[in-house]
């Protein structure tokens, strides 16, 4: 699968442990580069695990939605571009668009974006409505595969925020159950998630991995 929106079921105490195998996956087993967006805690947070697991920073760029309410906004060795806190989400399907066309300071043009992930959709509730949050992720989706090559992994828990996953569901390519001991079901059987993040041709008689 080149590009596309896959939609993951994962629960809400494994986002972490599942960025981290998606990066993992997407930049070193799959060569990609990509967008990291940090709307849940500051960039700075997933920079650390990224050096812990011995995990490139050269192929991600970091755009950093929660920083505002952070008192260091500093990069360091990261590529990073802050937006105006969480309250702005409207925006940022626009700012990703304009420094895809040199008119912002985006530092990873979309055309040349591998994939396009967010840390922790649902912790956008918080800053705003549900019906702003939706629209967010129908936006972003609809910018995301306006660049047929972008894989964007969506993670999602659908036991906690069903609304949310829905509105994703409506417009993924392919869906992913992720259970507690991070096994994976796929329930498109033409393809398989595998365990070190790269999603590749499988058996279309299995459904289950």
């Amino acid at each position: 699968m080149d590009g596309g929106v896959v939609l993951i079921d994962v629960p809400s105490t494994q986002f972490v442990r599942v960025n981290l195998v998606l990066l993992k996956g997407l930049m070193e087993d799959r060569g990609r580069q990509g967008i990291f967006i940090s709307v849940d805690r500051p960039h700075q947070y997933m920079v650390h695990l990224m050096r812990m697991h011995q995990i490139s920073l050269g192929d991600v760029t970091f755009i950093d939605v929660i920083s505002r309410f952070s008192s260091d906004r500093k990069g360091g060795e990261a590529r990073v571009g802050f937006v105006d806190g969480p309250f702005h989400i409207d925006s940022l399907p626009s700012a990703l668009e304009e420094s895809s066309k040199g008119q912002g300071s985006g530092f990873l043009p979309l055309e040349d974006c591998g994939f396009a992930m967010i840390d922790n959709i649902a912790a956008l509730q918080i800053y705003n409505r549900n019906p702003a949050v939706e629209l967010f992720i129908n936006n972003f989706i609809l910018t995301a595969k306006s660049h047929g090559s972008m894989l964007v992994p969506m993670v999602l828990d659908k036991s906690r925020h069903e609304s949310l996953y829905d509105s994703a569901q409506k417009l993924s390519d392919v869906e992913i159950k992720v259970e507690k001991g991070l096994s994976f079901a796929t329930r498109n059987p033409s393809l398989e998630f595998s365990g070190n993040g790269v999603i590749t041709e499988a058996d279309k008689n299995r459904g289950e991995y």
